[in-house]
C-alpha cells in the first residue's frame, strides 16, 4: 500500500498488525455447520447472548413505523423522543439524585465519537488526560486512540499493579488510588504537561473493576481541587450481573464538587447488546459543552429512523427492567461462570468480577519471557489454534502477559473455545516443564455489598505443580534479587530480634 499521497494526519490512523489480525478473524469467523474450523473471536466487546430477546421486541410494529418528519434532517443533538427516553433510562438505571433532564445530553453515533468530540471541545491539542491503565483498548479503537488521533490529546497514563500494595492501603490487584492519580498528575506538570482531567470508566474495562462511592468521592475531590474535568465512561452500567453487588453511578452522589466540569459517558452497545446501532450518550450540564458540541454533532448524527426505533425501544421500561435486565443478567452469570470455571482447570489465573462482558487473565506463566515479544508470540500461537482475544498491550498494561477474554457468548461456543487455548496452554507447559501441568487457580475480589474478601479457587493442585509455577514466577521477576535475607532484616529489625532471640533460647 503506497502512502505517498496520503496526509500526515491520516497516516495517524492506519491499521497495525493486530488490526490486521481482527480481519482476519472476521474474514473466517466459526460456524458450527458452515465453518467449524473457524476463529472463534473473544476479542471484541460485544454481547451476543440476548439477540433472541432484541430481536423479539422489534417485532413490533409501531417501533418500525416511518413518519415524513424522519425523511428530513432532525437535531444534531437527537431527536427530542430520543433524548427523553434516554433521560428517563438513565434516572432509573443510574438511580439518580435528581431526575435526568432531556437538555442535558447529547447524542452521538457511538461512545467513541462522544470521546473524540468532548475532547475537542474541552482540550487543546498538547493537553494531556490521566488515564489509569490498563484501560479500554484494541485495534483502532480505544481511549488512548480517541485521546491522541483527532484532538491530539496526550494520554497520561496511570498505571495500576496487579501487585497489590498493602503498605499503601490497598487490598486487590489493579486497584486505583487517588494517590496513584496525585502521582502522575504531579509528574506531567513537571514535565510541562497542561492536564485537563481524567478519564474513568466504572465498570472498568478490562479487568472489571466497580468504583466504590468513596472512591468516586475522592476522584472528584481531587479533580476539583486541581480543576479538572472528569469524565466518566458508564457504558458497563446495566452489565453487573451479580445480585448482590452494589453500583454507584455518579449520577447518584450527593454531593458533585463541580458540576460543570463532570461528564457521563453511556451507550446501548454493552448494556443491551445493540453495538450496530451506534448510539453513544453524553450527559453534562454544562451547557457551553452542548453548544460546541452541537456542531461536532453534526457530523456524528444517527438517522431519524433509528432514533424513533430507540425511542420507542426504551420507552418500555416495564419491559426493560423486568424481563431483558433480568434474562441478560442470569445469562452473563452462566457464560462468565463458564469460563471462569475452564480457565481455573487450565490454570490461568484471573480477576473474579461481576461486571462487564470480559474477564482479565493472567497468562505471564505461559511466556517465554516477561516481555511484549512474547506476549505477542502467544498471542500469534492462540490465533493458530482459531481463538482470538486481546493482548494487554492494547490496554496500555505495563505487564506483559495479560489478555481480556470475552465471555458473553452461548455457553457451548465457550467450551470449544477453551479446548483450543487448552492446546495451546499444554503446548506451552511441555516447552517450559516438559509435561502438561494440572492446576487451577483463580484469585481475585468477590464483590459484596458493603465488604470485600479475597477469593481464592484451587483445584487439583500437586506438589510439582506449585513448583514449576514458582520456578517460572521467580524466573522471570527479580524477586530474589529484591527480597535478601540482609535487605528483611534492615526492614524488620523487631521482628529479626524477636525471631533471634527465640533461635538463641532453643540452642541452649
Amino acid at each position: 500500500m503506497s502512502t505517498a499521497v496520503l496526509s500526515k494526519r491520516y497516516l495517524r490512523f492506519l491499521p497495525d498488525d493486530q488490526e490486521e489480525d481482527c480481519e482476519l478473524i472476521r474474514s473466517k469467523p466459526y460456524d458450527e455447520k458452515e465453518n467449524p474450523d473457524g476463529f472463534i473471536s473473544l476479542e471484541t466487546s460485544e454481547n451476543h447472548l440476548c439477540d433472541d430477546l432484541i430481536l423479539s421486541k422489534f417485532v413490533d410494529s409501531k417501533i418500525h413505523a416511518m413518519q415524513p418528519w424522519m425523511l428530513q434532517y432532525c437535531n444534531p443533538r437527537g431527536i427530542d423522543k430520543l433524548r427523553d427516553a434516554v433521560a428517563r433510562h438513565l434516572s432509573c438505571q443510574a438511580k439518580s439524585r435528581q431526575p435526568v433532564r432531556a437538555d442535558d445530553i447529547t447524542i452521538f453515533n457511538g461512545a467513541e465519537s462522544v470521546i473524540t468530540s468532548l475532547m475537542q471541545v474541552i482540550c487543546d491539542p498538547e493537553d494531556g488526560f490521566l488515564v489509569p491503565s490498563p484501560c479500554y483498548g484494541g485495534g483502532m479503537l480505544g481511549i488512548t486512540n480517541s485521546l491522541i488521533r483527532i484532538p491530539q490529546v496526550k494520554p497520561i497514563l496511570v498505571h495500576l499493579e496487579s501487585r497489590v500494595n498493602f503498605e499503601a492501603g490497598e487490598t486487590r490487584p489493579f486497584q486505583l488510588t487517588v494517590p496513584r492519580l496525585e502521582a502522575a498528575y504531579k509528574k506531567a506538570v513537571e514535565q510541562g504537561v497542561k492536564v485537563k482531567g481524567i478519564f474513568l470508566i466504572n465498570p472498568n474495562n478490562p479487568t472489571g473493576e466497580i468504583y466504590d462511592c468513596q472512591l468516586l468521592k475522592e476522584c472528584l475531590d481531587f479533580a476539583n481541587r486541581n480543576s479538572l474535568h472528569v469524565v466518566i465512561d458508564e457504558i458497563y452500567m446495566g452489565t453487573i450481573f451479580h445480585p448482590n453487588v452494589n453500583f454507584t453511578s455518579v449520577l447518584n452522589l450527593d454531593h458533585i464538587p463541580d458540576p460543570q466540569r463532570t461528564h457521563l459517558i453511556w451507550g446501548i452497545s454493552k448494556d443491551f447488546g445493540m453495538a450496530g446501532f451506534r448510539v453513544g450518550v453524553l450527559h453534562t450540564l454544562n451547557q457551553s459543552i452542548h453548544k460546541g458540541l452541537e456542531y461536532l454533532a453534526y457530523f456524528h448524527n444517527i438517522s431519524a429512523s433509528t432514533q424513533n426505533m430507540l425511542a420507542e425501544f426504551l420507552s418500555d421500561a416495564d419491559w426493560v427492567k423486568n424481563v431483558f435486565f433480568p434474562a441478560n443478567h442470569q445469562r452473563l452469570r452462566e457464560s462468565h461462570q463458564c469460563m471462569s470455571e475452564g480457565l481455573t482447570e487450565l490454570g490461568i489465573p484471573h480477576l473474579q468480577r461481576s461486571s462487564g462482558l470480559y474477564i482479565w487473565a493472567d497468562f505471564r506463566l505461559y511466556l517465554s519471557a516477561p516481555t511484549k515479544e512474547a506476549e505477542v508470540k502467544l498471542h500469534r500461537q492462540l490465533l493458530k489454534a482459531g481463538i482470538g482475544i486481546r493482548t494487554g498491550e492494547e490496554f496500555s498494561c505495563q505487564e506483559p502477559g495479560w489478555f481480556r477474554i470475552i465471555f458473553a457468548h452461548p455457553v457451548p461456543i465457550l467450551k470449544i473455545a477453551l479446548k483450543r487455548i487448552a492446546s495451546v496452554v499444554n503446548e506451552r507447559r511441555k516447552e517450559i516443564c516438559g509435561g502438561e501441568l494440572v492446576m487451577g487457580e483463580c484469585y481475585g475480589v468477590a464483590e459484596t455489598s458493603g465488604s470485600c474478601q479475597t477469593d481464592t479457587t484451587t483445584s487439583g493442585e500437586k506438589v510439582e505443580d506449585l513448583m514449576a509455577t514458582l520456578h517460572h514466577q521467580l524466573k522471570s521477576t527479580d524477586w530474589l534479587k529484591e527480597n535478601t535475607a540482609d535487605i528483611w532484616v534492615k526492614e524488620n529489625p523487631e521482628l529479626y530480634k524477636e525471631y533471634k532471640d527465640a533461635a538463641d533460647k532453643s540452642k541452649e
